[in-house]
Order: C-alpha cells, then sequence, then structure tokens
C-alpha cells in the first residue's frame, strides 16, 4: 500500500511539473491570454487524476507479470523490489498513457481558461474606460 502511494505522488508531481511547464509554454508562445487561476485548478485536478488512473492501470497491468515472477522468489525480503522490476514495463507504460491523456486534456483545459469571452467585471471595466474617454472628449 506504501509503494502503491509514493508511486500515485511521484506520478502527480511528475505530471504536474512537466504538463505545467509544457502548457506555460505554449500559453507564451501562442500569445494567448489565459485565465491563469482556472487553468492551474483545473490542470491540477486533472493531474492528480491522471496520476491516480496511471497508478491504477500499471498496478492491474503488471499484476500478473509481478505474480509470475515471484512464482520462482520465496524470499520475504525480495518480494518488493522483484514485484517492481517485473512490472517495470507495465507501470513505465502506464505513465506514459497517462502523460498523453494530460496533455490531450490540458489542451482542452487550455481552450476552456482562455480569455475570449468576456465577463460582467470586464465589461463593467471597459464601459468605465468608455465614459471616462466621452468626458475628456467633451
Amino acid at each position: 500500500m506504501f509503494s502503491l502511494v509514493v508511486l500515485l505522488v511521484v506520478l502527480f508531481l511528475f505530471y504536474w511539473i512537466i504538463g505545467g511547464v509544457f502548457f506555460a509554454c505554449m500559453a507564451l508562445l501562442k500569445l494567448k491570454k489565459i485565465y491563469k487561476v482556472r487553468f492551474s485548478c483545473l490542470f491540477t485536478f486533472t493531474s492528480a487524476v491522471c496520476a491516480g488512473g496511471a497508478t491504477w492501470s500499471g498496478i492491474f497491468w503488471s499484476r500478473e507479470k509481478a505474480v509470475e515472477c515471484l512464482s520462482g522468489h520465496t524470499a520475504l525480503k525480495q518480494i518488493p523490489e522483484v514485484s517492481f522490476s517485473c512490472g517495470f514495463g507495465q507501470l513505465f507504460l502506464s505513465a506514459i498513457v497517462g502523460l498523453i491523456i494530460l496533455l490531450l486534456l490540458g489542451f482542452g483545459l487550455l481552450k476552456l481558461s482562455s480569455r475570449k469571452d468576456r465577463n460582467w467585471l470586464t465589461a463593467f471595466a471597459e464601459r468605465l474606460e468608455y465614459i471616462d474617454q466621452e468626458e475628456e472628449k467633451e
């Protein structure tokens, strides 16, 4: 159970940092204005969900392979190392698939967090600027 939590935390931090840097660069390169807080919150939540999904699927996929490897080992001290080494390919593949899913969802979150829509505060500020400009003309 402890190794499962450690894997979940490591994948979450990996996804959060790599994805965050990637989408920060994407936002800068596109020169797109986004709601940073909205994107950050949604991306953090999505990273956690993708890390949980990748951890669960990696453990699920590697379970059969680990049971095969552990059938020949009887020493209790070797069980965690052997189970990790036997299922590493499946864990790594699930982590890569989770990262790809996170990046695809991140593009959707980036579009969802763009500033194309005007909220009431922006409209109010523009209206105040317009009134100020009209007063200056008079």
